[in-house]
C-alpha cells in the first residue's frame, strides 16, 4: 500500500488529500467524504483505517478535508451545511485528480452525515458504481429549523422546547406551513440513479437526530422507494447498525468503528464486483 498527499486545486481554493493507491494496479477508486464544518477526513482514524482495508481488496481511495478544514487552507466564516456545493466541487476536483493519476475510471463513494449529499450529488457521474452514506440527513430544515438553531442557545429557543403547549399548537403548524422538513432534493434526485448505481443507507442505532434518522426520515425514504421499479428497489438498502450516531464516528468505541469497517468495506467491494460482471457479460 502506497499514499501520497496532494494539494488540488478546486476553483479558488486549494484542497488537501490523501491518496492512498493499493500494490497491485487498482481496479477502481473510493471517495471518503467526511461531513462538513468541524469534520475532517484526513486525520480522521476511521477513514484512514478504512483507506487500508480497501487497498486489501485493490481498490484506492481519496480522503479530502473541504477548504477551510482540517488540513485544506482557508476559512469559513460559517458553513451553511444546506449548500455544500463548494465541497461538491472540491470532492470532484480531488477525484478527477485520482483517477487520472492512477489511470481507473469507476469510482465509489463513502459519505458521512453530510458528506453523504455530497456523494450524493456525484452519483449523477456514469462511472460511480455506488455509495454507501452513513447517517444521511435526508430532510431538508427550513427557515423555522434555521431559526431555531440559531436561538437553541437562548433563553427564547429553552422556552419554546420546555412549552409543549405552545410546541404543539404554534411551532408545529408553522413548521408544516414553511415546508421546515422536506425530503432533500439530492436525496430523491440519487434515487433516480438506480438503474445503474446501488446505495446503501446506514444509521447507528443510537441516532438522536429527526433529520438523520427518524419517523419522518423514515417515511420519506420507504415512500421514495416505494414509488421505484422492482430492479431498482433491489439496488437499494436501508440498514441499521448497532452503536453510533455515525455523525461522530471517530469518538466511537474501537469495537464500534470496527462494526461500522466490517459493514462498509463489503458494500463497497460488492459495488465493483457487480460492475465488473455487468461489463464481462456476454451481450444477449
Amino acid at each position: 500500500m502506497r499514499e501520497f498527499p496532494v494539494f488540488v486545486q478546486a476553483g479558488t481554493d486549494r484542497v488537501a488529500a490523501v491518496v492512498t493507491a493499493p500494490d497491485e494496479e487498482p481496479r477502481g477508486v473510493v471517495l471518503l467524504l467526511a461531513g462538513t464544518g468541524r469534520h475532517n477526513a484526513i486525520g480522521s482514524t476511521l477513514s484512514a483505517r478504512l483507506s487500508e482495508r480497501l487497498a486489501g481488496h485493490g481498490l484506492a481511495s481519496a480522503r479530502l478535508d473541504y477548504a477551510g478544514s482540517g488540513d485544506s487552507p482557508g476559512l469559513v466564516s460559517q458553513w451553511n451545511p444546506a449548500e455544500i456545493a463548494a465541497a461538491t466541487a472540491q470532492a470532484r476536483a480531488v477525484l478527477d485528480v485520482a483517477r487520472h493519476a492512477l489511470g481507473v475510471r469507476p469510482f465509489a463513494e463513502v459519505g458521512t452525515c453530510y458528506g453523504s449529499r455530497v456523494a450524493l450529488a456525484l452519483v449523477e457521474d456514469p462511472a460511480c458504481v455506488g455509495a454507501v452514506c452513513l447517517a444521511p440527513p435526508v430532510l431538508d430544515v427550513g427557515g423555522l429549523g434555521r431559526m431555531s438553531r440559531r436561538v437553541r442557545d437562548r433563553r427564547v429557543g429553552a422556552f419554546i422546547r420546555s412549552n409543549a403547549l405552545l410546541r404543539r399548537t404554534v411551532v408545529a403548524p408553522l413548521r408544516r406551513a414553511l415546508g421546515a422538513r422536506k425530503p432533500s432534493s439530492r436525496f430523491v434526485g440519487a434515487f433516480t440513479h438506480l438503474d445503474r448505481v446501488r446505495l446503501v443507507f446506514l444509521y447507528g442505532g443510537r441516532s438522536a437526530h429527526e433529520d438523520h434518522f427518524g419517523a419522518r426520515a423514515q417515511q420519506s425514504i420507504e415512500s421514495a422507494v416505494a414509488r421505484l421499479p422492482e430492479e431498482q428497489r433491489e439496488r437499494f438498502e436501508l440498514r441499521t447498525v448497532a452503536g453510533g450516531p455515525l455523525t461522530t464516528f471517530d469518538g466511537l468505541p474501537p469495537g464500534e468503528q470496527a462494526e461500522i469497517l466490517d459493514a462498509v468495506v463489503p458494500y463497497v467491494t460488492s459495488f465493483f464486483d457487480h460492475a465488473a460482471s455487468l461489463v464481462a457479460a456476454p451481450a444477449r
